[in-house]
């Protein structure tokens, strides 16, 4: 009687849980080694999971997540519509496909771009109609209003429509948002005066920060670049990037020792990034000072060689080439300028180097 009894209650607690919360349940443990990066046990996961539930959205939503992490659009799209239809009302899985389609657009043949496209249009409508304060889903309609010509449903207006929706939903994003649009169109200063505008409404947030400080650096006003970053820094002495950022600028207005100093904090908060080893080997080779370090920095770089493609190992050969001459080693300069070539043979700057030295 007991063990009836405890299979009694057992029956009716399941039974009290909702398909959904029990479907969520199930699938907790694949979400977990898919946010922790093990993505073919994931993937093996909710294949296993799908043989017994296959009109789970959630585990169809993450195997659609899976493949569109390895580039696999058209199995992403195929996934990502499953989930829909087992669960029609959620803005997110629309969105997903609207990312999908819209990859899928970026690499097909022209005749079926358009077609493409507006699936991708038609998804994100679809998620902001489901759930009009889903952010990102405004923010990727918005970006596809602003690159997709007229006769597929772009325009600065639709793409207006969403900055001002998403404004007032999150001022934050919606400085983003206004900024991107006014990017896009070439209105740098209305750019400028928007971020500077989000920095005093927000000085915490970093990323109006980050976009103005790009905006100066690309028009060469490097001492605003600076001035930004410095900015930036009184808010967050933390971040790795903004100390490389002060030190692009301080590099490009002759900066050196300083420039140095940026870079070098930059490791200490995170000895990750390797680009900063090739950032000093620049500076070294550009100026001419802190010659043993930058040649220390520049070599390590080279040696990740599997990390980076052809034409960055390039440009570190001929920034090493560059401190091999500032030492007077020749040879070895040419040496490198050789193989800068055999990876980039289309390299001025190297070409104009090893014809000095030959």
């Amino acid at each position: 009687m007991r063990i009836f009894l405890k299979f009694f209650f057992f029956l009716v607690v399941v039974n009290l849980v909702s398909p959904v919360a029990f479907s969520q349940a199930l699938t907790d443990a694949g979400i977990e080694l898919f946010e922790s990066g093990e993505t073919e046990k994931a993937k093996a996961f909710f294949q296993n999971h799908l043989k017994t539930n296959k009109k789970d959205p959630v585990a169809n939503f993450y195997m659609g997540r899976i493949y569109f992490d390895e580039d696999e659009y058209g199995k992403a799209v195929d996934w990502f519509e499953k989930a829909a239809k087992y669960d029609e009302n959620n803005s997110k899985y629309y969105m997903w496909l609207g990312h999908s389609f819209g990859r899928r657009a970026q690499n097909a043949p022209k005749l079926k771009q358009p077609f493409l496209a507006r699936n991708s249009r038609k998804n994100y409508e679809k998620a902001v109609e489901l759930d009009p304060d889903n952010i990102e889903a405004r923010e990727s309609a918005m970006e596809f209003y602003l690159q997709a010509p007229g006769f597929m449903g772009g325009g600065r207006n639709n793409a207006e429509r969403e900055a001002k929706a998403i404004m007032e939903r999150d001022s934050v994003a919606g400085y983003t948002a206004w900024g991107r649009i006014y990017s896009h169109y070439e209105e740098t200063e209305k750019a400028k005066e928007n971020y500077k505008e989000a920095i005093r409404n927000h000085p915490k947030d970093m990323t109006a920060y980050y976009r103005l400080f790009a905006l100066y650096y690309n028009q060469e006003h490097f001492s605003g670049a600076l001035e930004v970053a410095n900015q930036q820094h009184v808010q967050n002495d933390t971040s790795a990037a903004i100390y490389i950022n002060k030190a692009h600028a301080q590099l490009k207005l002759d900066n050196f020792d300083t420039a140095l100093d940026s870079y070098l904090i930059a490791l200490e908060k995170d000895s990750t990034i390797y680009t900063v080893w090739y950032h000093i080997g620049r500076l070294a080779a550009v100026s001419g000072s802190h010659l043993e370090k930058g040649s220390f920095y520049i070599q390590e770089f080279i040696k990740k060689q599997d990390m980076y493609n052809d034409n960055t190992l390039a440009w570190a050969h001929f920034r090493y080439g560059k401190i091999l001459e500032h030492l007077g080693n020749k040879d070895e300069a040419v040496e490198n300028y050789k193989i800068a070539l055999k990876k980039n043979k289309d390299l001025e700057e190297v070409k104009k180097a090893l014809a000095e030295l030959q």
